[in-house]
C-alpha cells in the first residue's frame, strides 16, 4: 500500500472503505507541505475540503469588529474545510506545526459521501457535535464572566480532548495560554491569572502544557 493509501486508512472516517474506494478517494486528492503559521484556507477557498494528514492546525475566525476567535485547534486525521455551515465571520485554518495536507474539490468530496453511508454517518454525527460546540462557544464569548468562560472552555475541551486517568481528567493536546486566550476571547495576560490563580487553589494541575483537573470542581467554578 502506497504512503497516501497508508495515510488514507488510518483516518477514522475512512477506515471502512475497500482498497478500490481509497484508491478513488486518493486519485481526487493533491498533497502540500505547510510550514508553521502557513494560512491553509481563507475564506474565498469555498470549493474545497482538505484532510489533515500531519502535523497540528488552527480554525479561527475574524469577526465582523476585528476580533480573532479560535473555533478549533485540529489534530492528523481531521477533515475540514467549507463543509456547508453558512457563518458570517471570516474563516481561516493555519497550520502551528509543519504540517502535511491534502485538498479535494468540495462536490468531489460530498458525491463521495453521498454514495457511502459508512462514511455519511460519522461526517453528520462530527458536524452536529461540532454545531453544538460552536453554540456553547458563543454563549461563553457572550459573557462577562471570565471564570465561566473558563469553566466552559476546561469542559469543552475535556470531551474533545480529555483521556480519564482515575478521578482526573488530562487534556493531553497542548494550547498556548495565548491560544486557550482566543477560544474565549479574553487577553493572554487574563488567561494566565487565571489558571494561576486555579493551580494555587489546587482546581487544575499543570504539567508543562498539559492540564488535569477533577471534573466536578471545575463544574462547580462560579
Amino acid at each position: 500500500m502506497n504512503r497516501k493509501l497508508w495515510y488514507l486508512k488510518q483516518i477514522n472516517l475512512f477506515k471502512t472503505l475497500e482498497r478500490e474506494e481509497l484508491e478513488h478517494l486518493a486519485s481526487h486528492l493533491s498533497a502540500k507541505e505547510y510550514g508553521k503559521r502557513q494560512v491553509i484556507l481563507e475564506p474565498r477557498d469555498k470549493d474545497k475540503v482538505f484532510v489533515l494528514k500531519t502535523g497540528r492546525v488552527e480554525i479561527y475566525e475574524i469577526t465582523p469588529d476585528g476580533k480573532k476567535i479560535i473555533v478549533d485547534v485540529l489534530g492528523p486525521g481531521n477533515v475540514f474545510g467549507d463543509l456547508g455551515m453558512e457563518d458570517s465571520n471570516e474563516t481561516f485554518v493555519e497550520a502551528t506545526t509543519d504540517s502535511f495536507v491534502c485538498a479535494m474539490n468540495k462536490n468531489d468530496f460530498f458525491e463521495m459521501v453521498s454514495k457511502n453511508s459508512q462514511i455519511a454517518y460519522p461526517l453528520i454525527r462530527e458536524l452536529f457535535s461540532k454545531t453544538v460546540e460552536s453554540k456553547k462557544q458563543v454563549a461563553s464569548l457572550a459573557s462577562n464572566n471570565v471564570v465561566a468562560k473558563i469553566k466552559d472552555l476546561l469542559l469543552r475541551l475535556s470531551k474533545r480532548y480529555g483521556e480519564q486517568n482515575q478521578n482526573k481528567t488530562v487534556i493531553k493536546a497542548k494550547f498556548t495560554h495565548e491560544q486557550l486566550a482566543d477560544m474565549v476571547g479574553i487577553s493572554r495576560p487574563t488567561m494566565t491569572e487565571l489558571l494561576n490563580k486555579l493551580e494555587k487553589d489546587k482546581v487544575i494541575e499543570r504539567n508543562g502544557k498539559i492540564i488535569s483537573f477533577d471534573p466536578q470542581k471545575v463544574a462547580e467554578l462560579q
